[in-house]
């Protein structure tokens, strides 16, 4: 998944593009449809995400804002999950650190208090490990399903705006504005 910013330029007006990508996009809510895109299109913002037949709370959003520009518009866009999904991520890790630290204290016995409890304690230490590894393993398979998101969601900008990416260097792009 790539941080940088695509610069797209189309031959249409923000609020044409805004038009023509509603056409093709269906409400983030709407759970049956089918256009081929799924998301909340303004006239200066773009939220989109490939339709899927399955869940994945990991897949790739394309983020974008459309402005105006000299001969059209210009369509900045970028990439990365939900920020329910970061979110989720943080605080899942988080607790799973919390857990490590209080399983490692328990398990090697740092402050003496396994004489009060009885059993073994090293399953307080092997059980956030496990959900680390589950929960590596789970985004993993979440991203390389949502692999080809990115490519098929600039294609898609490409054919449905006419647009094509950006050639001009930053002093050419400062002249035409």
């Amino acid at each position: 998944m790539a941080s940088d910013t695509i610069e797209l330029h189309s031959p249409h007006s923000p609020a044409e593009c805004a038009r023509r990508l509603r056409l093709v996009t269906d409400p983030a809510r709407r759970f049956r449809g089918k256009n081929p895109l799924i998301g909340l299109v303004e006239d200066t913002s773009l939220r989109l995400r490939r339709r899927i037949a399955y869940r994945n709370s990991f897949q790739i959003y394309l983020f974008a804002t459309v402005g105006p520009e000299l001969g059209g518009s210009r369509i900045s866009c970028t990439f990365r999950m939900h920020g329910l999904a970061i979110a989720f991520i943080v605080v899942w890790f988080s607790l799973v650190g919390i857990g490590l630290a209080v399983g490692i204290v328990a398990a090697f016995d740092l402050f003496g208090i396994a004489p009060a409890m009885h059993g073994p304690l090293w399953p307080a230490a092997i059980l956030p490990i496990l959900m680390a590894v589950f929960a590596w393993v789970w985004l993993k398979l979440a991203r390389k399903l949502a692999i080809e998101d990115e490519a098929f969601l600039i294609e898609f900008l490409r054919f449905a705006l006419d647009a094509e990416p950006e050639t001009q260097v930053p002093w050419q792009r400062a002249a035409n504005r």
